[in-house]
């Protein structure tokens, strides 16, 4: 760890501590979107604003270790996260909430760099927000919710999502400037992404700079049901090899959708569908085109007093399809026109919900990819909270998925807050 490292992760304590002057205990985890969680944004009106000045200085420090059991429970992912986070109002219309995370990759992470003991020190959540009666503004990196069925990405592609073979859990927050505008059963908003992020590829280079994203939401609430209609032009997450340079590509698209849900009693339906114009594809080995394609999807969420239950069903649609597409992959395979995809999972608790565990199919009907996820988690008290999770791949050699088949990944982690 080099010593302007130290430095700047001091001066970042220090700022938090002497932003938070009243600390206290507190005692209150092929598609990148599989076995991610679902984020809402949260928004602030006026009379959300909290003057007081009992801010708090939240610690936490969680510890994940992961084996492959079927390379000999040899270990995959080993690390320790450091987090520190206040929320502090800054006057009568600003409020702030700030999130540090440094990572400590122990012995046997692949993600382990080649040299430093605090492999990663970074802002995890910034966020400054301004709110005036029915006007609130937003500037910082947060993660921003569109669209209804988490995890499909058909308009929740704004965050990039954790890959399927990754400990990580969550979507990416990103550096955005945004702002909601309410009124009586309707609400308006636009985001501008500041930097948005592209997932590297080792040894194959970007052939383009990466430009801004931006895009705008227009909502509306009724009885027991919402709807909103969005515009955008965004940035693909995960760039496109071409297969005629060997370099990736992540050039804007444009996206024109509209997501829907209806609530009865106490169960949930939800629906997306998304025109994606200017997406790129291998033509063959000669290099990469433009198309449109259409992307949808359905969720279902069913409640009772002890069970969740929850499927989604997501299809993508090529709109100028080509025989010649291909798709990279171990082996580039033969794309299909329409792709689907579903999901189905089922959680519970029990022991006055200090035990919790779920179970999440993925997988597509032609059975080229068959993906399960399985977990418990024990929580006895609020600062304290600790899971092991089970999760395992089979995906067909002439597929997309090819690279994924036999993956299987062991988890343990372990929560401790202050």
């Amino acid at each position: 760890m080099t010593k302007s490292v130290l430095v700047n992760f001091g001066a970042w304590v220090m700022c938090a501590c002497i932003l938070g002057t009243n600390v206290q205990a507190n005692e209150d985890l092929l598609d990148d979107s599989l076995f991610s969680e679902d984020f809402g944004e949260v928004d602030f009106l006026d009379e959300d604003i909290n003057t007081s000045s009992s801010d708090e200085l939240d610690i936490s420090i969680e510890h994940i270790l992961a084996w492959a059991p079927d390379q000999n429970y040899q270990r995959q992912f080993h690390s320790s996260d450091l987090r520190l986070a206040t929320q502090l109002p800054l006057g009568l219309l600003v409020y702030g909430d700030i999130e540090l995370k440094a990572t400590q990759y122990w012995q046997g992470d692949s993600r382990k760099p080649s040299q430093g003991e605090l492999s990663e020190l970074q802002i995890e959540q910034l966020e400054l927000q301004y709110s005036l009666a029915a006007t609130s503004v937003k500037l910082g990196r947060y993660v921003l919710s569109w669209g209804e069925v988490e995890g499909a990405s058909v308009l929740d592609v704004i965050n990039p999502a954790p890959s399927p073979t990754s400990v990580d859990t969550s979507f990416t927050p990103q550096w955005l400037l945004s702002t909601q505008y309410y009124k009586p059963g309707a609400q308006i908003s636009w985001f501008i992404g500041i930097d948005p992020s592209v997932t590297e590829i080792p040894g194959i280079p970007l052939n383009h700079s990466v430009n801004k994203e931006w895009g705008a939401r227009i909502g509306r609430t009724g009885a027991g049901s919402d709807w909103a209609l969005y515009a955008a032009s965004l940035v693909p997450n995960n760039p496109i090899l071409n297969l005629a340079t060997s370099t990736v590509s992540a050039k804007s698209y444009q996206l024109l959708g509209y997501s829907w849900n209806k609530a009865m009693g106490d169960d949930l339906l939800k629906f997306d569908i998304a025109y994606k114009q200017g997406l790129e594809h291998n033509l063959g080995e000669t290099g990469l085109v433009l198309d449109d394609r259409i992307d949808a999807a359905m969720g279902l969420e069913l409640n009772d007093s002890l069970r969740q239950y929850n499927a989604s069903l997501t299809v993508r649609h090529w709109l100028n399809y080509q025989t010649d597409y291909i798709t990279p992959a171990l082996e580039p395979v033969p794309s299909n026109q329409t792709d689907i995809s579903y999901s189905l999972g089922v959680s519970g608790d029990f022991a006055n919900d200090e035990l919790s565990w779920s179970l999440t199919h993925l997988g597509t009907p032609n059975g080229s990819l068959m993906a399960l996820n399985t977990q418990l988690s024990w929580a006895p008290r609020d600062a304290l909270s600790a899971s092991v999770s089970f999760g395992t791949i089979k995906a067909k050699a002439d597929s997309a998925f090819a690279a994924l088949d036999g993956n299987k990944l062991l988890t343990f982690r372990i929560k401790v807050s202050y």
